[in-house]
């Protein structure tokens, strides 16, 4: 439906394309958007956002040219429409999808996203990209989807909402042969974090700390950190056959096994901020929050379920084991989500 309605709307697209032009020329080169902010577009158009203009006194920083694309990986963007002059978000109208030319940032990290601009917070993500986010956005609307609501947090938690979004990962391995993924499978429940249990008293004649397992005095309680392999568990399960601890043991066990991450990416499509002593406004996923596995209000796409940023207390991090070597181009191929339709009853 929504591929014949792209080809039906041709113009739309157009109309979407030739109005990001100047905005993401602006944004590198000018103090001021060259974009009447009081025009409107087109009836039924969605709107896209506006970036903050870039500070012509601040320092530039000095890039490093991209990492050419594989050959394998350049025929899939061929003949798609580059949306920014960095040539990093090709729409992909007949095939209804938006590509992003990436490159791993961090394979070994606590997340709090996936996806972030290059250079911002690049110890909290997979990937890393040069594009500005209002780009992606754009891109998005162009394929015909409407953002939803990000996170909010008061008076109590609301997930995000909006339109479902499959993001895959397409990379090439060490052997140069094209591999193809759910960028969930790179994501992993946080194992690295304290695991806690109340008990009266430590483990009787057991000498603390061993190994990974802590006593703490003042909470009464015993800790263990990161993952415990099966080895670890048994030879712990074998100095105390008192049932808390026991089952704690197990309990530390279960928490530390790596799972892929099986939550929703949806397009919540971040917010404007309007800055009162200016007038401005603002898209605040400018900020960095592209891809996010950790619940932001600017997100541009998050995950659809609760999940924390606090330090520490991360849900989740990279699959380091699944993940290739930093530097590595990666393509990401986002599209709406296609639903299994119901059997109709007989």
């Amino acid at each position: 439906m929504l591929h014949r309605s792209l080809r039906r709307n041709t113009a739309v697209t157009n109309l979407l394309l030739l109005w990001c032009l100047p905005l993401w020329l602006c944004s590198a080169t000018a103090d001021e958007p060259k974009v009447n902010p009081s025009k409107k577009p087109a009836a039924g158009t969605p709107a896209v956002p506006q970036p903050a203009p870039d500070d012509p006194a601040a320092p530039q920083p000095v890039l490093k040219p991209l990492k050419p694309l594989p050959e394998l990986l350049q025929k899939e963007v061929a003949g798609r429409t580059a949306l920014n002059p960095e040539g990093t978000v090709f729409l992909d109208a007949a095939g209804n999808r938006l590509l992003l030319r990436a490159e791993v940032a961090c394979p070994d990290c606590i997340l709090e996203m996936a996806l972030v601009p290059e250079g911002n917070r690049e110890h909290e993500t997979i990937l890393r990209i040069r594009s500005k986010a209002f780009v992606i956005h754009a891109g998005l609307l162009a394929l015909g989807l409407q953002p939803g609501k990000p996170a909010s947090f008061s008076p109590e938690f609301k997930a995000p909402s909006g339109p479902v979004i499959q993001v895959t990962a397409v990379w090439l391995n060490d052997r140069g042969e094209r591999q193809q993924r759910p960028l969930q499978e790179w994501i992993r429940n946080n194992t690295h974090r304290y695991h806690a249990a109340a008990m009266q008293g430590p483990p009787p004649n057991l000498e603390l700390p061993y190994k990974a397992l802590r006593w703490d005095k003042f909470n009464k309680e015993i800790l263990w950190y990161g993952p415990m392999s099966d080895e670890d568990r048994n030879d712990l399960l074998s100095k105390w056959d008192h049932e808390p601890y026991q089952a704690a043991i197990r309990r530390f066990h279960e928490a530390g096994q790596s799972r892929p991450m099986q939550a929703e990416f949806v397009f919540a499509g971040s917010s404007m901020f309007r800055d009162e002593e200016t007038g401005r406004e603002y898209y605040q996923a400018e900020g960095g929050h592209l891809i996010c596995t950790s619940n932001f209000p600017d997100a541009l796409l998050d995950i659809r379920e609760q999940s924390s940023a606090s330090d520490g207390a991360q849900s989740y991090e990279g699959w380091t084991e699944r993940i290739p070597p930093e530097g590595t181009p990666v393509l990401l191929i986002l599209q709406a989500a296609r639903r299994e339709q119901p059997t109709p009853a007989k």
